[in-house]
């Protein structure tokens, strides 16, 4: 599980829906909700991403290492 700040939600995305498997969303209440390759829920968090001034929070589960340090690398080098 790692905890991210998104400045640039397109680029994120577009490293999300690379990953072979799922990439959960969690929640405050512990609620999971995977991103990966999911429209719908990928348009609420560019919204939510608006609302917050171009900056959203997120903490994130992975089913495959690889996929996490793909999201880890993208995240070293957009910051």
């Amino acid at each position: 599980m790692i905890k991210v700040k998104i400045l640039n939600m397109k680029s994120f995305l577009k490293v999300v829906n690379q990953c072979v498997g799922r990439i959960m969303v969690v929640s405050p209440d512990g609620k999971r909700t995977d991103i990966n390759g999911c429209t719908g829920i990928q348009r609420k968090l560019q919204a939510e991403y608006l609302e917050n001034g171009k900056c959203l929070p997120l903490t994130l589960e992975f089913d495959y290492p690889t996929d996490y340090f793909a999201v880890v690398s993208y995240y070293a080098g957009d910051c």
